[in-house]
């Protein structure tokens, strides 16, 4: 009689350590979802202030300090202008960097006499055909007044020049400048089967230097960065996907495969932009494919190989992109946009430190044609700005993060 009432209490106790475990599980699995989704919550993103409207066809945005106060003021390429307008922070006053510049493509800022103020050059005179094209090179330098139109000098011709660069090839702070073409002389369209170069030129002497002499058709981008050491390398981005280059003494750089970038047949190849990241302290890279794609592609590194993850497919000639820590999360976001039919504007966030899954939210949709953005702080408040340039849309944006 007495072990019936033993059974039942024993029997009682189980279910009570079954439930008391389910609960437990829901409550970790509840923990992990919140803890995701916590890492995916949206942006809070704004367009903060309109810069200018009065661009023909917004091409390319540099954040650079021009009148030596602290703040990063921005020069706004348009390529159907003759001119080169740049923007004073915080007011955003235009003023008149250049005059006569048909068709300016590029341009990219140094202070190459150490007196404060950065000298700018320019690739100018701009067409897809060699035998249209000039590819002037101008250096830009201020004078006493540096709202005044600066003073130009011409450095080379090289038709289709477009793209410009500065590189810290020694990790001193001094500077070399290098300049792109898009194509090589004997490229047409569409398939510009020919080998394209990358020149380089020392301050002073200005002298062409050919460092790369290995890559073939479009190369739309070229971007110094620090790799190793303080010494900075160079990506580049082209039909033949993505490459990385090392600085020599004397002679061709020696490269790198990366990727081949998109494995269609060209001119729907390669890769077309490219920028560095981070995800915590893994590096990433972040690209738009192919040339003018519709994709925005992760890379992440592993050991010797780079594994490619398509986060975005369906835009619709993809220019601009733009990689920071917006939240300060110590995860690098994207954004992302595009100048063809529904153009928008989109950031991508990371939603765990492995870099292979993505969020995406439109914060522009229908306002700007990207052509280019930068991540910066242009209000010295410590966070991160987006500014982007229009194509189309003739327009330069600032946005603010308020999360």
């Amino acid at each position: 009689m007495c072990a019936r009432p033993i059974s039942f209490h024993w029997g009682v106790a189980v279910v009570q350590y079954v439930l008391t475990m389910h609960v437990l599980s829901v409550v970790v699995i509840g923990l992990a979802f919140l803890l995701e989704v916590r890492g995916a919550e949206p942006l809070r993103i704004f367009p903060e202030y309109t810069v200018t409207t009065g661009l023909k066809m917004g091409y390319q945005l540099v954040a650079v300090d021009l009148n030596g106060d602290g703040k990063k003021d921005l020069i706004a390429l348009d390529e159907r202008s003759t001119e080169l307008a740049w923007f004073e922070n915080p007011k955003w006053e235009r003023h008149v960097l250049a005059e006569d510049v048909p068709r300016p493509i590029n341009v990219d800022c140094y202070d190459v006499d150490n007196d404060g103020i950065p000298e700018c050059v320019v690739a100018m005179h701009f067409e897809t055909n060699p035998e249209k094209s000039v590819g002037e090179l101008m250096l830009l330098k201020s004078g006493p007044d540096v709202r005044a139109p600066w003073t130009k000098k011409e450095i080379d011709r090289v038709p289709t020049a477009h793209r410009v660069r500065w590189i810290d090839l020694k990790g001193d702070g001094k500077k070399a400048l290098l300049l792109s073409p898009l194509v090589g002389l004997k490229a047409r369209a569409p398939d510009y089967d020919d080998d394209t170069p990358v020149y380089l030129y020392r301050p002073g002497e200005w002298k062409r230097e050919t460092i790369i002499n290995n890559l073939h058709g479009i190369v739309h981008a070229i971007a110094p960065v620090q790799w190793a050491g303080k010494k900075e390398s160079l990506l580049t981005a082209s039909f033949l996907g993505l490459r990385l280059y090392e600085p020599s003494e004397s002679g061709p750089w020696k490269w790198t495969e990366i990727s081949k970038g998109d494995p269609r047949p060209c001119p729907e190849c390669g890769s077309s932009e490219v920028r560095l990241g981070r995800i915590g302290k893994k590096r990433i890279l972040v690209t738009i494919e192919p040339w003018h794609g519709n994709q925005v592609v992760v890379y992440l590194q592993d050991r010797k190989a780079w594994k490619r993850i398509v986060i975005e497919d369906a835009m619709v000639n993809g220019h601009a992109l733009a990689v920071g820590d917006l939240d300060g999360d110590g995860r690098d976001e994207i954004v992302a946009g595009f100048r063809g039919k529904g153009y928008r504007l989109t950031v991508y966030k990371s939603v765990d430190d492995s870099g292979e899954r993505w969020t995406s939210q439109v914060i522009d949709d229908g306002g700007i044609a990207a052509a280019d953005c930068k991540i910066e702080d242009f209000d010295g408040d410590g966070k991160q700005e987006i500014s982007c340039i229009g194509a189309s849309t003739g327009n330069v944006k600032l946005y603010r993060v308020k999360n």
